[in-house]
């Protein structure tokens, strides 16, 4: 991370906000697929009951007004609209609440990077139709030193799937450089930090084996994890000026 960086971490009503919004667009996400996989006219009309309800719901709390510029566009498309790449960006939906869910307190732990967030860690967290006032008052964002602690986690987790992408990529690393001697310094550091609970072949574990061994849907998922970890911890240590500046380094 670059250190000249100047850190602007958001406020608790800030984290909310964001809660919200994100839980919202993730509900709206799981419709969306369900509209593109389903041709059963009752589920449909189903569907669009109950978002006709959490359209007023967004209306009575003044949800509109909390969303980012991008969700605002993705909220204005009529339902079954979105694109094929908006509905599977979901998924990113769900990593993103459950690390804000946490960050405010709702959620004791994060789960390991290999298993991630499931639905029904998240599900019966959701404001949706609920009192926005209610759920405000339940939250207690963590303390600064404990967001912290958990960016530097991420960040590690990030640099090693990086490493992963830059060999795949050809990537020739600085004279004297090797990537296995990398793997191995970093899969130290997070063993030290606690950020796995063993080494294997001198990489990180993930799923009994080292990581260099995930491939296909396993990857594809496991890469989500981190990659959506890694930026929220980030934008709650004030790493970015806005959540949809949200980015890689």
């Amino acid at each position: 991370m670059e250190e000249d960086i100047l850190l602007n971490p958001p406020d608790e009503k800030t984290v909310l906000n964001r809660a919200i919004s994100i839980a919202v667009l993730f509900l709206r996400a799981q419709a969306e697929a369900i509209y593109s996989s389903s041709k059963d006219e009752e589920i449909l009309k189903i569907e669009k009951n109950f978002f006709d309800e959490v359209n007023e719901w967004i209306e009575d709390e003044g949800i509109k007004s909390i969303l980012s510029e991008r969700e605002k566009l993705l909220f204005g498309k009529e339902l079954g609209k979105w694109e094929e790449i908006e509905v599977f960006l979901s998924l990113s939906y769900l990593e993103d609440l459950g690390i804000l869910l946490w960050a405010l307190s709702f959620i004791d732990k994060l789960p390991p990077y290999e298993e991630g967030f499931k639905l029904v860690d998240v599900i019966g967290l959701i404001p949706v139709l609920k009192s926005i006032k209610e759920f405000e008052k339940m939250a207690k964002l963590r303390n600064y030193k404990e967001l912290m602690r958990e960016r530097e986690i991420a960040e590690l987790w990030y640099f090693r799937w990086k490493l992963g992408r830059m060999m795949k990529e050809n990537y020739k690393l600085e004279d004297g450089k090797s990537y296995e001697e990398a793997i191995k310094i970093l899969a130290k550091k997070a063993l030290d930090l606690g950020a796995i609970k063993e080494i294997l072949e001198n990489d990180f574990s993930v799923k009994g084996k080292p990581f260099s061994l995930l491939e296909g849907e396993e990857y594809v998922y496991i890469s989500n994890i981190i990659i959506e970890r890694y930026l929220t911890l980030n934008w709650l240590c004030g790493y970015y000026k806005s959540w949809d500046e949200r980015k890689e380094f």
